[in-house]
C-alpha cells in the first residue's frame, strides 16, 4: 500500500486522483481547496492536520464502479475552519469513518451528499475538545431500489467546552420499499453551556409534490428527477470555484437522469 506525507504551505486550488490503495498524512498551514477524485482506490486512510487560523476546503469526489473504504482523520486547529464536501455518486458499495477533533475557536463544515445502490456505510462524529468549537455535520441522500444505506453522524462536546455548537441535518430520500435505510443522529453533551440540535428525516417522494409539478407540465419522471437533484445539488452550491460548481452540477444531473431513465435531448 502506497504510503505519502504531504504538507500544504501555498495552497489555492490542488487536485489528486487515487487510483490505488494508499495512506497519506497531510498538513494544511495555507488556506485554500484540496479535490480528492478517489477512482479506483479500495482503501484509503486519510490523516489530516489542519493548522491555526488556516480556511480549508476538502471535497471528496466518488463516482466509479468500485467498492471501497475510506477512513479519515481530522485534526482542526485553534481558530481554524474546516469544509468538507462529500459526492458520493459511486455504483459500488463504501465503508466511511470520519472523525474530526476541534481545537478552540475551530469549525467544521460536512456537507454530503450520496446516491446508495448497492451498500454504503457512513460515520461522522465531531469531538468538541476545547471551547466555542462549532460542528455543522449536513448529510442528504437517495437511495435507490435494492439499496441499504447506514449514516451515524455524532457530535460529542466534551467537559469544559464551553460555548460550543453542534448541529446535525441529514435528509434521506428513498425511491423504492425495497430499500433499507438506517439514520442515527447522536448528540453526547457533557457540559451546560453549549447549542446542540439535530434533525433527520427519512421518506419517499411527496405525491403531492409531484401532484403539483405534474400539473405544471411535468412527466412523473421529470418531476421524480427534479426532486432529486434538489437532495444533491446543495454540495455544488457549496463549491466557490466556477468551473467546478459546474462541472460537479453536470455529473450530478447525468446521475439523476440515469436513476430516473431519462433520455437526454
Amino acid at each position: 500500500m502506497l504510503s505519502e506525507k504531504l504538507v500544504f504551505t501555498q495552497l489555492e486550488s490542488k487536485s489528486l486522483e487515487i487510483a490505488e490503495s494508499a495512506n497519506y498524512d497531510i498538513t494544511i498551514d495555507a488556506s485554500g481547496l484540496l479535490f480528492f477524485n478517489l477512482k479506483d482506490a479500495s482503501k484509503v486512510n486519510f490523516n489530516f492536520h489542519i493548522l491555526d487560523n488556516v480556511q480549508a476546503r476538502i471535497i471528496f469526489w466518488n463516482e466509479g464502479v468500485h467498492n471501497a473504504e475510506v477512513s479519515e482523520h481530522y485534526e482542526v486547529g485553534r481558530d481554524a475552519n474546516l469544509n468538507i464536501i462529500y459526492g458520493e455518486l459511486s455504483d459500488g458499495s463504501l465503508v466511511r469513518s470520519a472523525i474530526a477533533n476541534l481545537r478552540q475557536g475551530s469549525e467544521v463544515l460536512v456537507e454530503g451528499a450520496s446516491i446508495t445502490a448497492s451498500n454504503k456505510r457512513q460515520t461522522f462524529i465531531a469531538n468538541h475538545l476545547e471551547k466555542y468549537t462549532t460542528s455543522n455535520l449536513n448529510n442528504y441522500g437517495i437511495v435507490t431500489d435494492g439499496g441499504e444505506f447506514f449514516l451515524d453522524v455524532t457530535g460529542k462536546i466534551f467537559e469544559d467546552a464551553v460555548g460550543s455548537k453542534a448541529h446535525q441535518d441529514s435528509k434521506i430520500l428513498t425511491l423504492s420499499e425495497n430499500q433499507k435505510t438506517q439514520v442515527i443522529p447522536q448528540l453526547l453533551i457533557y457540559e451546560n453551556d453549549v447549542e446542540a440540535s439535530h434533525a433527520a428525516t427519512v421518506g419517499q417522494v411527496d405525491e403531492m409534490q409531484l401532484y403539483y409539478m405534474q400539473s405544471r407540465g411535468l412527466s412523473e419522471m421529470e418531476a421524480t428527477s427534479l426532486l432529486m437533484s434538489g437532495y444533491l445539488l446543495p454540495i455544488a452550491r457549496a463549491i466557490e470555484d466556477e468551473k467546478l460548481r459546474v462541472h460537479v452540477q453536470e455529473l450530478i444531473a447525468d446521475k439523476v437522469d440515469e436513476i430516473c431513465s431519462i433520455d437526454k435531448k
